[in-house]
């Protein structure tokens, strides 16, 4: 049918890695991913934080699991045009028997039916301190 995604289409392919990453599934959103995948997310200063290529993305992935195992991310929206993708999302992260939720958006690239590029935003400072009561 016409109206049915293929499953390399950009929309898929994301949806794919956010429940890959809810399950706790690394090597299946890295599989999602290209070798020079690249990510921006905020960092401690205006100039955010980078993440190049695989080998550091799985890094921030198994310490962020050990960290707060059981993370769950809601797609609320999706916008798609061609091989970009925008979710608007909500986040919950629990830390020592608290939960903490926080709106959150990303912004994808998809080609060949890889992610190759990702940027989030949310708010850092928020949510660190939250964390850290």
């Amino acid at each position: 049918m016409a109206n049915e995604r293929a499953a390399s289409e950009p929309v898929e392919i994301v949806r794919a890695l956010i429940a890959a990453l809810n399950r706790g599934a690394i090597d299946e959103a890295l599989h999602l991913c290209a070798d020079d995948i690249v990510l921006w997310s905020p960092g401690v200063d205006l100039a955010g934080q980078w993440v190049r290529g695989k080998d550091e993305l799985r890094q921030q992935l198994e310490f962020s699991e050990a960290a707060w195992p059981g993370t769950w991310i809601s797609i609320d929206a999706i916008v798609a045009e061609n091989e970009r993708v925008a979710l608007e999302m909500t986040v919950v992260v629990t830390s020592d028997g608290s939960s903490v939720v926080q709106p959150m958006s990303a912004f994808y690239t998809v080609r060949d039916g890889l992610v190759v590029t990702q940027r989030s935003y949310f708010d850092l400072g928020a949510l660190e301190r939250r964390l850290a009561e």
